[in-house]
């Protein structure tokens, strides 16, 4: 996984090589932004701000999130990214990379693995701000109580990418066996 870390500067930050959509089995269209260093944000909007060209999604990209919809376990781990934020989000994004397919944490439960066990809200926030959704899977994370707390994308897109994963649901809330706490 190539990451940059957010250091206020971006004038080494490797711009946008390209932009494309990618039709995703029950979500609709990705819009997914790429640099040379790897994929730089997944979208369920239009991206308005990226200053590159149209292009097909690259092989790269497309077949592992193809697998990913098509019901296969996939843990995306070579796929390249360009992950740009502050050290504390790019330590929550490399533990949310390392929850396996199929499983879920709590937000509380990766403050404690990234050994800041009392930063459950700020944990929350780095998965609002995750730029590229399924990749680093922020969808596995959810509150203490078993419901499913926030998503950017929306709680129904969470709920059908859980559901994909096999996550057993009723009104929104996790059936019982199917996490793991640290």
């Amino acid at each position: 996984m190539t990451t940059e870390g957010g250091t206020g500067d971006s004038t080494h930050l490797e711009p946008a090589t390209g932009w494309g959509t990618f039709e995703a089995r029950r979500l609709g269209t990705l819009w997914l932004a790429w640099s040379n260093r790897g994929v730089l944000r997944i979208s369920f909007d239009r991206l308005e701000d990226i200053l590159a060209d149209e292009a097909p999604v690259p092989t790269v990209y497309a077949e592992p999130l193809s697998r990913y919809f098509d019901g296969e376990p996939e843990d995306f781990g070579e796929v390249p990214l360009d992950l740009r934020g502050t050290e504390f989000q790019l330590r929550v994004w490399t533990a949310l990379r390392a929850i396996p397919w199929g499983q879920v944490r709590t937000y509380g439960g990766i403050a404690q693995e990234i050994q800041s066990p009392r930063a459950m809200r700020a944990v929350g926030q780095a998965n609002h701000v995750n730029p590229v959704p399924i990749i680093v899977p922020c969808h596995r994370v959810v509150e203490a109580g078993h419901h499913l707390g926030g998503y950017g994308g929306g709680i129904a897109r969470k709920q059908a990418l859980l559901e994909l994963e096999g996550i057993r649901l009723h009104e929104g809330v996790l059936q019982p066996g199917q996490m793991e706490l640290f």
